[in-house]
């Protein structure tokens, strides 16, 4: 251990001697004994303090510490090689690679053909302070094995067990997005364990639960840190909330006056994948809603429950396993991704993508999982449209009509007589007809699904159109009921039920999003990062 990084303390140091590198952001990075480090952070600060006392069996002085840092910098900038950095997942030139944590520096590569287990792979890992290690997987699963995540997960029903797998599988794909996660489920069922068993399976941390950040700067804080963000018993998202996390699935990017300087600024991007557990909340965001995968979980009988021994028990024996066989399924995605038709993909096209490459290593039939796909999206449209009074009420207007056409102003009134109760009592229903007009543009994707098109006019008198319209996509899911049926049956459940049934969307005071915004000017340090 004293011969240990002692030519850090040699002198004249030789900077050119250590694996140094610098990212497109001009940050530096050193990989020592395994594992890359920030130069500048406090991670390899401490680092540096460990092994001189070792070496010397004395606390190093400061200016000691510093010097190298500062030399290691400086040369990293002026002479070392462009490379990114990766944290926990990382692709390059199609084969995965994954960083188990540990500490012989291990990490899982992954091919078109199989999966092993090597050292110093050629992609840099960084780690954070909470990051744990996670276990190899087995060589010897098979897809089938995926099928023992039915132990721990009391899935609602099988295409509920599909989506959750195929979800699984995408956190392990770096390229595209990533489709925001929402577990709902009643009180005991669950959902903060399963939540828990995700982040055990792929991502543990010393913080498997969060609470969901209200400012930008704050998820892109925990993002750097974490590779898959969990948030427990979620009842309400603001719009600005869903913004954010539309950017984190997508790739976000935050500013931030670098600590102790007047003009220079701090980025940080990151692409995240996010789990959001709930017992009843559904995003009504169309932006949101078009990149989420919502999977539903039963309640567990109380003479079904398990202590946390016993799952413990049962979990570390299937983990490997259920590993094992993702890794399997990672590999044929990477095989046949490039043979996977691209005409008739849905939104989140990379998911769906990676989904259906890897279908042959799933415990399914091909083509089930698009199936099941299409058929959740139309479920989520109707529960949005359910919530949304707005939209309910439009439908109710097309009933007996084909087309409508008015002001915004009149649109207003024509709704208020459609939903037949005083709009006081609906906490979101618009007030002013401009507020009706971003309503409808956040509402006009869901309604074209269920058969009507509203188009809002931008030159001269501003007409709003409103048309019923017939799907000619020959490709699209058959349901059991025609449209009419489906607006008759939206407008019943809207004249029977009560005010106070109605789901509340989340909403924020002009006060209260005053207050959750914060200041780009706000300090923090960078020795985390």
């Amino acid at each position: 251990m004293t011969e240990v990084g002692k030519e850090f303390f040699e002198q004249p140091l030789r900077f050119d001697t250590f694996d140094t590198f610098r990212t497109e952001d001009d940050k530096s990075y050193i990989t020592f004994n395994g594992v890359t480090y920030p130069i500048r952070g406090s991670k390899f600060q401490r680092l540096l303090n460990e092994l001189h006392f070792y070496l010397k069996e004395f606390f190093p002085c400061k200016c000691v510490v510093m010097d190298i840092i500062n030399g290691l910098d400086m040369f990293t900038k002026l002479f070392a090689p462009v490379k990114p950095v990766y944290y926990r997942f990382a692709k390059l030139e199609n084969v995965v690679y994954i960083d188990l944590g540990n500490s012989k520096f291990e990490v899982i590569e992954i091919t078109g053909d199989a999966y092993q287990v090597i050292t110093n792979p050629p992609v840099k890992f960084v780690r954070s302070k909470i990051q744990k290690a996670i276990g190899a997987p087995d060589t010897k699963a098979v897809a089938k094995d995926l099928r023992l995540m039915k132990k721990y997960v009391p899935f609602k029903t099988e295409e509920d067990f599909i989506l959750f797998v195929s979800w699984l599988l995408s956190c392990m794909n770096t390229e595209g997005g990533y489709p925001p996660f929402f577990l709902i489920g009643e009180q005991g069922s669950a959902k903060s364990t399963t939540t828990e068993i995700i982040k055990n399976l792929l991502d543990d941390s010393t913080v498997p639960l969060r609470n969901l950040s209200k400012s930008m700067k704050n998820l892109m804080i925990a993002a750097s840190n974490d590779f898959i963000l969990c948030y427990d018993n979620i009842s309400k998202i603001t719009d600005k909330q869903s913004d954010n996390l539309c950017k984190l699935a997508t790739g976000a990017g935050f500013t931030t006056r670098t600590l102790y300087t007047t003009t220079e600024e701090t980025q940080l991007t990151c692409k995240r994948p996010v789990i959001i557990n709930t017992i009843s909340f559904i995003p009504t965001r169309q932006d949101l809603l078009d990149r989420s995968v919502m999977v539903r979980l039963n309640f567990i009988k109380p003479e079904e429950r398990k202590t946390v021994k016993e799952l413990k028990e049962s979990w570390k024996k299937d983990r490997p396993i259920i590993f094992g066989a993702l890794c399997n399924a990672v590999s044929a995605a990477l095989k046949n991704y490039d043979q996977v038709d691209e005409e008739k993909l849905p939104r989140m096209a990379d998911f769906a993508k990676w989904i259906i490459a890897a279908e042959e290593q799933l415990p399914w039939d091909k083509g089930l999982f698009l199936e099941t796909l299409q058929n959740s999206r139309l479920n989520m449209v109707d529960d949005t449209i359910d919530a949304e009074p707005v939209a309910m009420a439009i439908l109710k207007l097309m009933t007996d009509s084909d087309s409508w056409r008015g002001t915004a102003s009149e649109l207003l009134d024509k709704l208020e007589d459609c939903i037949n109760q005083k709009k006081n009592k609906y906490p979101n229903w618009p007030k002013m007809p401009n507020q009706l007009s971003r309503k409808l543009g956040r509402v006009s994707a869901f309604l074209r699904e269920k058969g009507v098109q509203v188009e809002i006019g931008r030159s001269g008198q501003r007409f709003i159109d409103i048309t019923r319209v017939v799907d000619t996509n020959d490709d699209a899911p058959v349901e059991e009921d025609t449209p009419m049926e489906k607006t008759n049956q939206v407008t019943e459940g809207f004249a029977n039920a009560a005010p106070n049934q109605l789901p509340e969307k989340a909403s924020v005071t002009p006060e209260e999003d005053a207050t959750a915004e914060e200041s780009t000017e706000a300090e923090f340090a960078l020795d985390e990062f």
